[in-house]
């Protein structure tokens, strides 16, 4: 498909690109309806899909940048798993659990900003961290035995 080249072109990714022109193809047909009735419906699913690609270049920007950060900090490297470790911890958890962790650890955002970005009560943040804390916490010290090979009853200290 001609989309499908030229997006790759500016991604530089065939697989991006495809993912950004299905994505804009899936939103075209749940609102059909209405685009077909547009005078280009085929610059409207064009232009989803360049926004698609955009989003995910400021995504993937934010993400390098939040790496950036957490190696140039040597007390945090020490302290937390390497990213594509803590990337895997997160993933296991549920959504708004996994939103408020990764930006309260990984972009910084106090718990004000976190309950605004996310239109949710301070509260409700706080009490996410705390059960994003609680779930994580086995499996850190687990992966931590395993990497020192502490005893199974032993504790850090």
């Amino acid at each position: 498909m001609r989309l499908v080249r030229a997006l790759t072109i500016v991604a530089g990714d065939p697989e991006t690109a495809a993912d950004a022109v299905q994505e804009a193809f899936v939103k075209a047909h749940l609102r059909w309806r209405k685009i077909s009735k547009y005078d280009d419906p085929v610059g409207w699913i064009r232009r989803v899909a360049i926004n698609q690609l955009r989003d995910d270049h400021r995504r993937t920007g934010r993400k390098r940048r939040a790496l950036s950060r957490l190696s140039s900090r040597s007390e945090t490297t020490t302290q937390m798993p390497e990213i594509d470790e803590f990337d895997r911890l997160l993933t296991e958890l549920p959504r708004q659990q996994r939103a408020t962790t990764a930006l309260f650890y990984v972009d910084g955002l106090t718990v004000s900003d976190i309950a605004g970005a996310l239109d949710i009560a301070e509260g409700t943040v706080k009490s996410h961290l705390h059960d994003a804390r609680r779930r994580l916490r086995p499996v850190l010290e687990r992966e931590q035995r395993q990497r020192y090979g502490t005893p199974e009853g032993e504790q850090h200290e």
